[in-house]
């Protein structure tokens, strides 16, 4: 449990100075989430060589419209990992194979299976925003709760494209489907 609230911590207090970083340019809902998304990361391991391993660069790439991007623009140069985060915006769901991350917004609800099925089996880390997102196959997904950000797992996604979530942020999730540990 120390452990955990030491995570937490660590999550809020890099939160802070993501957003100390980008100025007043932002505040609020997605200042939290960009750097929710900035951490997630940290405690994700990817598959050694692929196709998504660029030398020296974590691209991070959004598709969809955002209603407020500025904070994951400030995220865009950040060093994480020893590299450094290249933020890249996605006009269509055939160019995710390309990003390492791949964050999937609400406006692209409709489109949600295909973008999935297209990366699906690639080791790309996919979050999102939406009710539902990690049911239907989203790795991470955050929603708001008493006006806090949350998270759901989505275990078993993740493992089919490789990709490895600590225990660490597997236990703060308020949900993990795909595991023997289900959530609310």
């Amino acid at each position: 449990m120390i452990v955990a609230s030491v995570l937490v911590l660590c999550l809020e207090q890099s939160g802070r100075a993501i957003a100390a970083e980008g100025g007043a340019r932002s505040s609020g809902e997605y200042q939290v989430k960009a750097a929710f998304v900035y951490n997630f990361i940290k405690f994700v391991t990817w598959p050694s060589g692929g196709e998504t391993s660029a030398a020296g660069v974590v691209r991070l790439c959004i598709l969809g419209e955002l209603p407020d991007a500025a904070p994951f623009d400030d995220l865009e140069g950040q060093e994480l990992l020893g590299k450094r985060l290249h933020l890249v915006y996605l006009k269509e769901p055939q160019e995710a194979r390309s990003c390492q991350v791949l964050f999937i917004s609400s406006s692209l609800s409709r489109r949600l299976a295909e973008t999935l099925e297209l990366v699906r089996g690639h080791p790309v880390l996919t979050v999102g925003d939406t009710d539902g997102y990690a049911k239907r196959g989203v790795m991470i997904n955050m929603y708001l709760e008493n006006r806090r950000v949350r998270f759901e797992i989505n275990a078993e996604t993740a493992r089919l494209a490789g990709l490895r979530i600590s225990t660490k942020l597997l236990s703060l999730a308020v949900a993990v489907h795909g595991t023997a540990r289900t959530g609310k």
